[in-house]
């Protein structure tokens, strides 16, 4: 009898982990579909990898423009009073507002108007469903620890079988962006619009920053090794190591951007 109990209190035990798994999964990968409509290349970029993504494409942008520049120190500047164009995002206006006077990439992700201006992103990335909101993803990850540490010890005890799936599921979900389905879609479609083999094969280099832009946002560190390699190791984009060996491996030599707009008045002085 004693024994038949603890099969029933397993077997439950087993069900609450499953459908606290499954929780988990619909808290932070739902919805399926989600609004894109008017999504800028930082948006994007906020969808691929969060509010700092979305930055790193502001700056890059604001580069292009000819608005931005790094001094010998690696610290960006604003070398231009106003942007040629509208300025697209919250992020573009709170970068160039920033960079009024020389600042490191790590100081300016904390000043205040940047701080405002990535919850802001985040927030809209949220209400059009393509990011998951801080509570949704605090919530999944409560339901996977537990599902983990049910599975852990169905393991310890010997019913491996059921256990180890357990224990290995939610550490993926753990470890998964905190991007929805729609997110997901999102970025898959528009990769397969815009591989990034075409920026550099022979003829197929964008001619356009929104181009640059663009494939910052889908593509992250490996579009900025490709196409602004010397400009994202100074200015420390790459992460510190990172760009260290970029600047070892490009040398002087510019990326297909490198030189555009007022970075090249500049050259001299990097």
């Amino acid at each position: 009898m004693v024994r038949s109990s603890g099969g029933l209190v397993g077997s439950v035990g087993v069900v609450c982990a499953v459908a606290a798994l499954l929780g988990a999964g619909l808290l932070r990968w739902q919805p399926a579909r989600g609004r894109t409509d008017g999504l800028t290349a930082a948006a994007i970029a906020g969808v691929r990898g969060g509010s700092k993504a979305a930055l790193v494409v502001a700056v890059v942008e604001l580069h292009l423009a000819g608005v931005l520049d790094t001094d010998r120190r690696g610290r960006l500047r604003r070398v231009m009073h106003a942007h040629p164009g509208q300025d697209p995002t919250p992020l573009h206006r709170a970068a160039r507002t920033a960079f009024g006077r020389d600042m490191s990439w790590a100081d300016a992700v904390t000043t205040p108007p940047v701080r405002r201006a990535r919850e802001e992103t985040r927030t809209d990335l949220v209400r059009r469903g393509l990011r998951c909101s801080p509570a949704r993803l605090a919530t999944s990850s409560v339901l996977a620890a537990a599902t983990c540490a049910t599975g852990t010890l169905a393991t310890a005890r010997g019913a491996w079988w059921t256990g180890l799936p357990m224990a290995v599921l939610p550490l993926v979900l753990l470890c998964a962006p905190a991007r929805t389905l729609a997110g997901h879609r999102l970025l898959r479609e528009l990769r397969r619009r815009h591989p990034l083999s075409e920026a550099t094969a022979p003829g197929g280099t964008p001619s356009e920053p929104d181009g640059a832009g663009l494939l910052t946002a889908l593509y992250g560190r490996r579009a900025l090794r490709l196409l602004l390699p010397d400009f994202a190791a100074r200015a420390a984009l790459l992460g510190g190591r990172g760009a260290r060996e970029t600047v070892a491996r490009t040398g002087s030599d510019y990326g297909p951007y490198e030189g555009s707009g007022n970075a090249a008045s500049y050259s001299g002085d990097l």
